[in-house]
């Protein structure tokens, strides 16, 4: 059976639905907040994120990914391997993205913290984006619309949009629901928002061309399948273990590595990528090698006249831009 026969449906917002919703964001801002004070120069990226990963746990909810420590030309998708060497560079960007779930009920977050001046500009661009974004989102309304607000809050400070990168609905242990926000205004004309969904919206901006590109670093994965394995019953015994633990959701390296044992980790990823049971998510990086911000917060529209901001990411960004 594909993991796609398993996703639900958009939930309906009751008050059990709506409470882990806020839950799980409120984890996400107070990991955030953590994580200024963790982000500092040479310290050790895997530190950073073990700290906020066991920080989300202890706070009774569970990652709902790993923890992104994207640095610099990097966008997305890295979190620390399992014996992972690298640190916070004296200058640049840090891009610390956060994702936390109640019950399967996910809020996602993110925070671009400049290390010197020498890039406030361009983490500003992303958040003026966000906040207008945020404010446009009603339900009934082209995405398409959303992507165009967001542009027009990058491009008016000299920066790019990332184009093939978009904010995204959320439903119920399903990062990624089918409908996407665009950072640019092209693409999505037909497709709307409705009362009741939940979207993280995150802008990225560069200096660069606008686009990312795979690299050649994957740390994180999905459980793509749940078809039995014919004739392997050890790969069977993982991919029940593995759904066990992380549902559909993507798990880092070094998470299974605790489950299955680090000398068997490489092999068995290897494996269930060839059985098609796994998918990896590569490293991103923006293709001209220019710096790269990022800004998301998740919000639900739930009413036409109502937005509740659930991570607030956008108060941490302000409150650190001018204490």
């Amino acid at each position: 059976m594909d993991i796609e026969t398993w996703e639900l449906s958009i939930a309906e917002l009751t008050d059990m639905v709506l409470d882990c919703y806020r839950r799980a964001g409120k984890v996400v801002y107070k990991a955030l907040k953590l994580a200024l004070n963790l982000v500092e120069e040479d310290k050790p990226v895997l530190e950073i994120c073990e700290k906020l990963e066991g920080f989300i746990i202890n706070s009774g909810a569970r990652p709902a990914f790993p923890v992104n420590i994207s640095i610099n030309q990097v966008a997305a998708h890295y979190t620390a391997d399992i014996e992972d060497e690298l640190t916070v560079p004296r200058k640049g960007i840090v891009k610390v993205d956060i994702g936390v779930h109640v019950d399967g009920f996910i809020a996602d977050a993110a925070l671009s913290i400049p290390l010197g001046v020498d890039y406030l500009e361009l983490v500003d661009a992303a958040y003026n984006a966000l906040v207008a974004a945020i404010r446009a989102m009603k339900p009934f309304k082209p995405l398409q619309e959303i992507g165009v607000v967001i542009e027009r809050e990058i491009t008016k400070m000299g920066f790019n949009p990332i184009r093939n990168l978009s904010g995204h609905l959320i439903d119920r242990y399903n990062l990624h629901a089918g409908k996407s926000v665009p950072n640019t205004g092209i693409g999505y004309p037909n497709v709307v928002s409705r009362t009741g969904e939940v979207y993280a919206i995150e802008p990225f901006a560069t200096n660069g061309v606008g686009e990312v590109v795979e690299g050649n670093v994957v740390t994180i994965f999905r459980l793509s399948s749940l078809k039995r394995v014919k004739r392997d019953k050890k790969a069977n015994e993982i991919i029940k273990k593995v759904w066990s633990s992380f549902r559909s959701l993507p798990f880092a390296k070094r998470w299974l590595a605790r489950l299955i044992g680090r000398s068997q980790v490489d092999e068995v990823i290897a494996k269930l990528a060839n059985y098609k049971a796994i998918t990896g998510y590569p490293v991103l990086v923006e293709r001209s090698a220019g710096m790269v911000s990022q800004m998301e917060d998740t919000i639900i529209l739930a009413s036409r006249r109502e937005t509740i901001n659930l991570t607030r990411a956008i108060e941490i960004y302000r409150e650190l831009r001018y204490r």
